[in-house]
């Protein structure tokens, strides 16, 4: 296992993921903001709030599998550079604009440009690892990640106030109250592709030369057999997770008041409890107990801190049950990703790539669904994902005991 190139890889991850992580707070209000005073298909701030959210997984859902094939054919580096220098230049751009459409704009070209980071990253940590110890430096990256986006909320709050370009315009662009959180964000992103440049761009990855052997092969013929109730799982919990992530700021802040400031200790803390768990926990416990056995667990602890977030009203509660929701999805998303890369060797960018593209669906459509049922009734979003989350263990559990009976 080639260590030094993983850690750098890992580290250029978590640079990325703090640019994510810091407009997580923000943009919520940010889009509320706009919304009212920008008339756009006469829409609720709340609707453009899931909307705005979600149309940046949707776009990853479009992107994911075709960077995740070119990062077979021509190599990890191109791909990865590509995608963080996109990401990256979305990201500046958006804080400089409350023009809601040219933040539909920023955000489909973001999506577009990060659906290139993560499959790639996996892809290329599975090339450089051996099957027995995948499943643990998997569940790193998934912590590298996590451990990103803690430190994304702390610093928006730091930087909420700071006003380095106040009064400044130049045609469409014009500075606001958000300009620097998004600026550092964007700044973060840089960082991370001169670090791919510098450092990665001559690390070997995957065989270019098995996977145009396997180019004329669709889509279709990767998803039957053992990927297909992969992507169904990871549907499921990425679209509880962005239900959660889209509507609770809103949620939290029309029941007991909440700003920013303790929005971004409560994605803090879901991320902190998914960075520990997936760093310290999943790996050992994927090696020990294998991947079939901690999903039931993990869908068990999703589903069940949904259900209770609709009754936690103090803080240190939601920060409690914040954290069984995060240690939930550190066991489950390391096991699909791990079980992912272990079905064959060739063809992994691709596989990882339509991995990413479900998982951008399910984040999109629990914002989009999310959003259209909090218009309804703020609790009815956590009701709902709670029992489609609940119904994914009880299925497990019955197809293995059906798998056991047969043998």
């Amino acid at each position: 296992m080639k260590k030094k190139e993983i850690v750098i890889l890992l580290f250029c991850l978590f640079l990325v993921m703090i640019g994510y992580g810091l407009t997580l707070p923000i943009l919520p209000f940010l889009v509320e903001q706009s919304a009212r005073s920008n008339e756009l298909f006469t829409l609720s701030p709340a609707m453009h709030v899931g909307l705005m959210t979600g149309i940046f997984p949707l776009m990853q859902f479009f992107a994911a599998p075709l960077w995740g094939r070119w990062s077979d054919r021509i190599g990890r580096p191109p791909v990865l550079a590509t995608g963080m220098g996109g990401y990256a230049l979305s990201l500046i751009l958006f804080g400089w604009t409350d023009g809601l459409m040219l933040l539909y704009v920023l955000r489909i070209a973001g999506g577009l440009f990060s659906a290139a980071v993560l499959p790639t990253v996996n892809s290329w940590v599975t090339d450089l690892s051996p099957v027995k110890n995948r499943g643990k430096v998997l569940a790193w990256t998934g912590g590298g990640a996590s451990l990103g986006v803690i430190f994304g909320p702390v610093l928006s709050s730091f930087f909420m106030d700071v006003n380095w370009f106040e009064g400044w315009s130049w045609k469409l662009l014009a500075a606001n109250a958000y300009t620097v959180p998004f600026l550092i964000a964007g700044g973060f992103s840089v960082l991370a592709l001169m670090g791919v440049l510098f450092w990665l761009s001559d690390v070997p990855s995957q065989s270019k030369s098995s996977s145009f052997q396997q180019g004329n092969l669709s889509f279709l013929s990767i998803i039957k057999g053992e990927m297909l109730p992969i992507l169904i799982y990871a549907l499921i919990a990425q679209g509880a997770l962005s239900m959660f992530e889209s509507t609770y700021a809103l949620h939290a802040q029309q029941i007991l008041g909440y700003s920013v400031l303790e929005m971004g200790f409560i994605f803090m803390a879901c991320a902190l409890g998914m960075s520990i768990s997936q760093i310290g926990l999943t790996g050992f416990l994927i090696d020990h107990w294998g991947e079939e056995r901690l999903l039931p667990v993990g869908y068990l602890l999703v589903g069940l801190s949904l259900f209770l977030l609709m009754f936690a009203n103090a803080f240190v509660l939601i920060i409690t049950v914040v954290s069984i929701l995060a240690l939930g999805m550190a066991l489950v998303t390391p096991s699909l990703a791990s079980l992912t890369s272990k079905i064959e060797e060739s063809r992994v960018g691709e596989r990882m790539g339509l991995l990413a593209s479900i998982s951008s669906l399910g984040l999109a459509a629990g914002s989009f669904i999310g959003a259209g049922l909090y218009s309804l009734d703020i609790h009815l979003p956590y009701f709902s994902f709670s029992i489609v989350v609940l119904v994914v263990p009880v299925y497990i559990i019955k197809r293995y005991l059906n798998s056991e009976i047969s043998q």
